[in-house]
């Protein structure tokens, strides 16, 4: 366990006003600092080994305008998987991303901003790797300038999902708490964080009925994931901003960090972790019925770990290349491999447990018309947005997952462990798609795409969802 030294450089006449000690519990975070004190934190020791470890990512804006305009953004960074490589230069990568973050939020001067993270248990040391993470867009001139308020709980002990809320006007937004008389409480001005808490007030914390062990154990020795192990569920915050009741959703589903080659050559309408996941949805639906929200406007967002339908995938890849399909098995019968072979004997596609390749058109062939090639193959969520559960807007832009530098090319290419997959999505309820109606007097701003999506900032690209509502 490292002792963190928290420096703080100030240009304001206030002093920070620093949570009373009996109330702060190593490693615990809680501090409230004072709008008017611009702040510059330095952390000590900076030796996180894992800096590609941000699972998720959910941005909410509002630009104050008339009629008011609100904003989402949605985002993430990668899981653990089979050939997770780490590298000198992750804590640089680390601050590209929390610099690329900022500068979406700062470049909207909007009224409010929301950040969802997910996977803080994969790293070594969660606590630090929080700290870093909000200090890394807290200090950003463009964000301690304009927010006023700001309260964020990073959840360490059960669910590994961080929730961050940004407000610019703290008089026009109160936090639901259903342990409060009132219900809800005003938000002040000043800056909360709470991390390596095990529950934090005005927070709501699920795991799907899950029973979690200790994280390590949630890998096996190979480094693959113990399925019966990995931690999903789920971290919500409920506002009312100016008259507005809105539940903010951050989601972890269940993923499965390898390719299951059997179950590809079964060719299953519908695969096991794709089954699991839409249960998953149905459970959070049954609990944001159950906590009384169903007249709120809803988002949710962060890592659905949606993946392509490879069966289908596969087949249109062999059909329209007519090539052979040839399927390797072990000593037991079952499929290892999936390979593709062309007329002249060389091999076009290699399918593995820890490898989806496309070889010479692997990465052209994702990024071709932002992803449009394999978009129909897309299809996972269906049974949710098809029912009316949850909408989502088309998806225009290229797969979030997985990304890595080519070391010859020093070029960003997609990764050859998983299939490319738009694995980090925005959904809302028919309430919040009411708000995103527009009349004659107020622009849309729809907008729907990735953030960073020049630069390398890690495995998985950050998703936005931009949507404009009126208030009247």
């Amino acid at each position: 366990m490292h002792n963190y030294v928290l420096i703080i450089l100030l240009t304001g006449c206030r002093k920070p006003t620093i949570a009373p000690r009996s109330h702060r519990r190593s490693p615990s975070l809680c501090y409230n600092f004072p709008r008017t004190a611009p702040i510059k934190a330095i952390l000590s020791p900076f030796d996180l080994s894992r800096g590609d470890l941000f699972d998720g990512l959910l941005i909410v804006e509002v630009p104050r305008c008339l009629p008011s305009i609100y904003n989402f953004f949605s985002g993430r960074q990668p899981h653990f998987d089979c050939h997770t490589t780490l590298t000198c230069e992750d804590d640089e990568l680390m601050r590209k991303w929390a610099d690329e973050v900022a500068k979406e939020i700062a470049e909207q001067k909007p009224e409010f901003a929301v950040i969802h993270v997910q996977g803080l248990l994969s790293a070594p040391d969660p606590e630090y790797l929080c700290k870093t993470v909000l200090r890394g867009i807290i200090d950003a001139p463009g964000i301690y300038r304009h927010f006023e308020s700001s309260t964020a709980f990073f959840d360490t002990k059960v669910t590994g999902l961080g929730n961050m809320y940004l407000f610019r006007d703290a008089s026009a937004v109160q936090q639901f708490d259903r342990f409060l008389n009132t219900g809800y409480r005003q938000m002040r001005p000043g800056h909360d964080q709470f991390v390596g808490r095990n529950e934090v007030d005005g927070f709501i914390q699920n795991t799907f009925g899950q029973q979690h062990t200790f994280r390590r154990e949630f890998y096996r020795d190979d480094g693959t994931r113990d399925l019966s192990q990995q931690n999903t569920g789920f971290l919500l915050a409920r506002f009312r901003i100016h008259g507005k009741e809105m539940t903010f959703v951050n989601v972890n589903l269940h993923s499965v960090p390898f390719e299951d080659v059997n179950e590809i050559a079964e060719h299953p309408e519908v695969t096991k972790a794709a089954q699991k996941r839409v249960e998953q949805v149905g459970i959070l639906l049954k609990q944001l019925e159950e906590e009384g929200l169903r007249n709120d406007a809803i988002l949710v967002a962060g890592a659905f770990n949606a993946q392509l339908h490879e069966t289908e995938l596969l087949s249109y890849l062999a059909r329209t290349q007519m090539v052979k399909t040839v399927a390797k098995k072990d000593d037991l019968g079952r499929v290892e491999a999936i390979e593709h072979f062309d007329r002249h004997g060389r091999n076009i596609t290699t399918v593995e447990r820890c490898r989806f390749d496309l070889h010479s058109i692997h990465d052209w062939f994702f990024r071709l018309g932002r992803g449009q090639m394999v978009k129909k193959y897309n299809g996972e969520l269906g049974p949710v947005t098809f029912k009316g559960q949850l909408k989502e807007e088309s998806v225009f832009f290229q797969p979030s997952r997985h990304y890595a530098i080519n070391p010859h090319t020093g070029k960003e290419e997609f990764m050859r462990t998983l299939c490319p997959a738009w694995a980090d999505r925005v959904l809302y309820n028919e309430r919040m798609d009411s708000l995103f109606r527009h009349d004659s007097f107020c622009a849309s701003g729809l907008y729907y795409g990735l953030v960073g999506e020049e630069v390398y900032i890690g495995q998985h690209k950050p998703v936005a969802l931009h949507a404009s509502i009126c208030l009247k």
